[in-house]
């Protein structure tokens, strides 16, 4: 598996430090406004995500496997009225899963209907971080293997890529 122990971790040293965000879902519109935190913790583009992006562009952001439950939560608060806590894996734009802690409430209008949900979303630190630099190094191997025609080579490096629960950044699939 592929994690990070921070939505920031990065190389640059001139990089900001990991940070929280915050999010509000407008239900009638179905659209998320989020912050720039958020929007690198789930590797969007920063201008999209403070004009606002449907739901369904987060959710499919999550682990496949957390996907489900963190859909259930989210109904259950909605339904219950009751705030939502909950952690599960995000895909940064670099195709690497970080954890996040998620803390949401779903707030109603006067006549007691779903209007808003918001919250705030902090990257959790204390995840295992050793796979990060072991994708990397794959993925220049199978950038290598494909210049040199090593097809069974490219292969295996995939498959090693997707052991380690590597997602190709949008718009970037391996040859």
């Amino acid at each position: 598996m592929t994690f990070q122990s921070s939505a920031f971790a990065s190389d640059s040293p001139n990089d900001a430090a990991a940070e929280s965000g915050f999010f509000t879902w407008e239900m009638a519109t179905d659209q998320v406004y989020a912050d720039p935190a958020v929007a690198e913790m789930f590797g969007l583009d920063r201008k999209a995500t403070e004009s606002g992006l449907p739901l369904e562009t987060y959710l499919e952001r999550i682990h496949p496997e957390d996907r489900a439950g963190v859909a259930a939560e989210i109904q259950k608060a909605i339904d219950t009225a009751q705030p939502e806590q909950q952690s599960y894996r995000v895909a940064q734009a670099d195709g690497c899963y970080s954890y996040v802690m998620v803390f949401g409430r779903c707030f109603r209008d006067r006549n007691g209907l779903p209007k808003l949900y918001a919250g705030i979303i902090c990257p959790v630190s204390d995840e295992p971080t050793l796979t990060k630099p072991l994708v990397r190094y794959c993925l220049t191997a199978y950038e290598i293997a494909v210049q040199e025609g090593n097809e069974a080579v490219a292969q295996h490096l995939l498959a090693a890529l997707t052991e380690l629960d590597w997602l190709p950044p949008e718009g970037v699939l391996p040859n």
